[in-house]
């Protein structure tokens, strides 16, 4: 007889998994899963909040070409040119949500169509440009990247307002024309 098949013949036949073998391998199954939907949702969220990134770069390229034509900055919100930063004056009045909205409708103010500001569908996050002129310093946080020297120049402060998973916290995102480069974020994924 061949050694092999010996070998076999004495080994008792395995009974399986127990119930609680099962029991241990479901409940794995359901934590890793758990841990999976929890880092998808957060990738998900930090996805999304890219296009405001986007946004404010095309925004503040549009202002850049807008300023080389008409020798000023132009400010747009949800009724025209705002008086100050903030998700009340921002446009389209419908978000910040974790839903789209359409940017342009019947309703959308001219000043967003005199920029010729133009995003490529629909918007998660609103968005507003407020404008000044010397001396008057731009709001704050911004105004600590401004110097009071007697030529200052035009400025611009552009924002946008998201509440990307609906608890009410909004995430903010802001660039100031003083400092074209950095983009100020407070709660990026809230």
């Amino acid at each position: 007889m061949n050694t092999a098949k010996a070998a076999r013949a004495l080994r008792p036949a395995s009974p399986g998994m127990t119930l609680v073998e099962l029991m241990m391998v479901v409940v794995i199954l359901g934590v890793l899963a758990g841990i999976g939907a929890f880092t998808y949702s957060a990738y998900l969220r930090r996805s999304r909040s890219q296009e405001a990134r986007t946004q404010l770069a095309a925004i503040a390229s549009r202002e850049d070409a807008y300023r080389a034509e008409f020798s000023t900055y132009c400010g747009a919100g949800s009724m025209g040119v705002p008086s100050a930063l903030g998700v009340s004056n921002a446009w389209p009045t419908a978000a910040p949500s974790s839903a789209r909205a359409p940017f342009f409708t019947s309703s959308t103010p001219a000043e967003w169509l005199q920029l010729g500001y133009r995003p490529t569908g629909d918007v998660r996050y609103r968005y507003v440009v407020l404008v000044g002129t010397p001396p008057t310093a731009p709001p704050s946080p911004y105004d600590a990247s401004w110097s009071v020297t007697t030529n200052q120049d035009l400025w611009y402060v552009a924002e946008a307002y998201g509440d990307l998973n609906d608890n009410h916290v909004l995430s903010t995102f802001g660039m100031f024309s003083g400092s074209i480069n950095a983009l100020r974020i407070v709660n990026e994924v809230e």
